[in-house]
This record gives C-alpha cells, sequence and structure tokens, in this order.
C-alpha cells in the first residue's frame, strides 16, 4: 500500500510517527509507577469501548467510543499511562477481521496519531495555567477535549485528502465537524468519573461503560438514517478544491 501513497503522504505518515516518538520519550522520562489498578481497568476500559465503533460515511474511518475513556486516563495517570491507554484503544478500534483487515501502515498511523492527540490533550490539561478551581478544571477539560478532537480528526481528513485528491478542509467539514459532540458528550462523562475521586472502580467504569453502548446505538442509528449518503458526502469534500 506505501507504494501508492503520494510523496506527501508518506512525509506527513513519518511526521506523525516521529511525534508519537517523541511524546514517548518525554513520557519515559517523566515515568511513574503504572502497574495500579486504575491503570490496568482504564486499558481495558478502553480496549472495549473502542470496539463501538460507527462507520464515518464516505471515507475509510470510524468514530469509537473510547474518547470519555482516553480523556479519564489523561486525568487520572501519567502522561505515559494515558499514552499507553490510547495507544492500546487505537490498536483496538483499528483492529478487523476478514477482507476488511487494514494495513500495517493503516494501523501504525492510527495509533501515532491517536498517541499524539492524547499528548496534547494531556499537555493542555495539565501545563496550561489555568484556575484550579472546579470550574476551571472543568473548562480546562473541554479545551482538552476540543484539543484532542481537532488532533484527532484533522490528520485523517489531510490524509485521506491526499490519497483521494480532496480539499482537507471541506472533507474535514462535511464529514468530521458533526462528530465534535461526541468529545463534548465524552468530556461530560470523564467529568462524571473524575467526581468519583482519584480511582476509578470497576462499578463506576461498568456504569460508563453501560452508556457509552447507549451513545453508540444512537450514534449507530443515526448515520444508518442520515440524508447524506457515502456519495454525497465524498461529492461535497471534491466540491470543495
Amino acid at each position: 500500500m506505501t507504494k501508492n501513497l503520494s510523496i506527501q503522504a508518506k512525509l506527513m505518515i513519518g511526521a506523525v510517527s516521529c511525534g508519537s516518538l517523541v511524546a514517548f520519550g518525554i513520557g519515559a522520562h517523566q515515568m511513574q509507577d503504572l502497574a495500579t489498578p486504575q491503570m490496568f481497568l482504564l486499558l481495558a476500559a478502553g480496549a472495549v469501548a473502542s470496539r463501538f465503533k460507527v462507520k464515518l460515511p464516505g471515507v475509510l474511518g470510524n468514530m469509537s467510543g473510547n474518547v470519555p475513556i482516553v480523556l479519564l486516563a489523561i486525568l487520572r495517570l501519567s502522561l505515559l499511562g494515558s499514552l499507553i491507554v490510547a495507544a492500546a484503544a487505537a490498536i483496538s478500534q483499528s483492529y478487523a477481521s476478514g477482507a476488511k483487515r487494514p494495513q500495517p501502515v493503516q494501523f501504525l498511523f492510527n495509533a501515532c496519531m491517536l498517541v499524539n492527540a492524547s499528548g496534547l490533550a494531556y499537555w493542555t490539561f495539565h501545563y496550561v495555567k489555568s484556575d484550579q478551581s472546579p470550574a476551571g478544571r472543568m473548562l480546562m477539560l473541554v479545551a482538552s477535549a476540543a484539543v484532542y478532537f481537532l488532533a484527532n480528526t484533522m490528520p485523517v481528513a489531510g490524509i485521506i485528502a491526499l490519497t483521494e485528491h480532496s480539499n482537507p478542509v471541506s472533507l474535514w467539514r462535511t464529514v468530521f465537524l458533526w462528530s465534535f459532540p461526541n468529545y463534548v458528550i465524552g468530556a461530560g462523562m470523564a467529568a462524571i468519573m473524575s467526581a468519583f475521586g482519584n480511582t476509578a472502580g470497576w462499578l463506576a467504569l461498568a456504569t460508563l461503560m453501560a452508556a457509552l453502548f447507549a451513545v453508540y446505538q444512537c450514534y449507530k442509528v443515526y448515520v444508518a438514517h442520515s440524508q447524506f449518503q457515502p456519495q454525497q458526502f465524498v461529492a461535497a469534500a471534491a466540491a470543495g478544491r
């Protein structure tokens, strides 16, 4: 598959991969204890929630229910821990069997992109100076969710635009912008979970997973009954060249 990619697409994949290596390097330098019950719970929850996938119309991509889990990891774990949870979620989300199995370069790009998005969101929440009141922390959580959304969707729009010769901005606005409420909901769920304290217990996570499954079913029905068909999404993106 890499032979069919343009030079620009290969450079973009290389840049995304290098960014994730830098993030993991910084996280390893600041490494804290990872062998905690909360870490293992979030790893498992992220892997399961990533299987709640909704196919995005018109593109080879999907939206999963792992956003609240990744944001909760950003809130409660170290940088390295949150990156590991994001990488595990990306691998689980990208995995598919049969003829639709993704190519290794797709696995690499998706995992690195999610790691980079998680790292940027972690930096936004923990290192941007803000009021440490509950309202200030909630504002920073929303800002982190917005950063995570942009860093998670814009590279996908860019790589698809490079491979399909369409306008990346038009593609992003047409295909990905409507998914922003999913990130807002994810931030709200993470905030509710954070209110339980520093330890996200299995019962609280089980409740969160049930809510995520309900949201997933709603998005699935919405996409299935959308007035736009895949061909219309592609045409709309191409029209913005």
